[in-house]
């Protein structure tokens, strides 16, 4: 019989959308408040992937992405999309105007082998947590770097989300080093990544959040 150990602790990241960034920068300083010092933020970029958020945040939206300085458990992912949801909620409040949200925060985490984020909505891929979040892998690490499934978003098949996320992979094993004394072998002989290290799909991506 296999008998269970502990699951390591695993960096915390969220995605940001938002239609200035001004609101980008509030966003950033609201997580902030919830989850502790922000240790790196990409630069926004244009999101052009999909019309979907259109009706409900407006046209000319910005993608970025953020990670933070602490490590948490895996199993509070559920507790943090709840909690991003109430951020977005203030949020919200704070820019009432043309758009009823302003501000998209979806929150996941990076570990050693995949990148996961937390869901509302049900879907074939995605696995029931608790309080009705679900979770999927959407980029997993291999040999050649990350790895793209069906379903992974075009925003995350991009150099640029290829670059966060293997930045946060290197993050977090030091982290990992410094909290807990792992080894560092991993982290050095992961092999160099191109391009970002997210290698392109062919199938397309669902609409997010």
């Amino acid at each position: 019989m296999a008998i269970p150990g502990p699951h390591l602790p695993v960096l915390r990241f969220c995605g940001l959308l938002a239609g200035s960034v001004d609101q980008l920068s509030t966003a950033r300083h609201e997580l902030s408040q919830w989850y502790g010092p922000i240790h790196h933020a990409s630069e926004p970029m244009d999101f052009n992937f999909t019309d979907y958020y259109t009706p409900e945040m407006g046209p000319q939206l910005l993608r970025q992405w953020i990670r933070f300085s602490t490590l948490f458990s895996a199993d509070q992912l559920a507790r943090c999309k709840l909690e991003t949801n109430m951020a977005e909620i203030l949020l919200a409040r704070q820019f009432a105007g043309n758009v009823p949200r302003p501000v998209n925060i979806d929150p996941g985490y990076v570990s050693r082998s995949k990148v996961v984020l937390a869901s509302t909505k049900d879907h074939s891929h995605r696995i029931y947590l608790e309080q009705g979040i679900y979770a999927e892998v959407t980029l997993h690490w291999t040999a050649s770097g990350w790895g793209e499934s069906a379903w992974t978003y075009a925003d995350h098949r991009t150099p640029a989300a290829g670059r966060f996320f293997t930045e946060c992979r290197h993050y977090y094993f030091r982290q990992l080093q410094k909290t807990m004394a792992i080894p560092s072998r991993d982290a050095i002989t992961d092999p160099p990544v191109s391009d970002g290290g997210a290698r392109q799909a062919t199938e397309p991506a669902d609409a997010g959040e």
